[in-house]
């Protein structure tokens, strides 16, 4: 009975070990911003702009700090694992601090890309940052040509 059991053990431990293995390591959106992004006093300003493959683009420009903790709030809980998929639309979103300015673009089915699109990752569980982007939908500004 007690090598039953100690049998069972083992395999159950495997088999965690194995399922977290295929589901990959996965981190907080937060860490993966440069040190200094994640201080809401340090981001002046966050310009979204609409990435999409056809029509009018958009843009928004949130220099309140409220606004600009929202979308630091969306994305502090917000899980990602790496993975291989290029974000071709959605939203581009471009932290302007007082130290470095960063870029992080992100689309509706969860993809997210960082560091000018060298970083690539899915966001496990809800898009909660493509959702508070939305949430802005009054303050969109269709751009001009000459300003794409």
């Amino acid at each position: 009975m007690k090598r039953i059991l100690i049998i069972s053990f083992i395999i159950a431990a495997g088999v965690f070990f194995l399922v977290g293995k295929l589901e990959g390591e996965s981190t907080l959106f937060a860490k993966t911003l440069p040190s200094n992004m994640n201080e809401t006093n340090e981001i002046k300003e966050i310009t979204i702009y609409e990435v999409k493959p056809r029509g009018k683009p958009k843009s928004i420009s949130l220099t309140e700090k409220e606004d600009i903790a929202k979308i630091l709030k969306a994305g502090e809980s917000v899980k990602l694992k790496e993975a291989n998929e290029f974000v071709n639309s959605g939203y581009l979103l471009l932290f302007q601090g007082s130290k470095e300015n960063y870029a992080v673009t992100v689309d509706k089915d969860g993809n997210v890309d960082m560091d000018g699109h060298e970083e690539h990752y899915e966001i496990k569980g809800d898009n909660e940052l493509f959702q508070a982007i939305q949430g802005f939908n009054d303050q969109w500004e269709i751009l001009d040509d000459e300003e794409v």
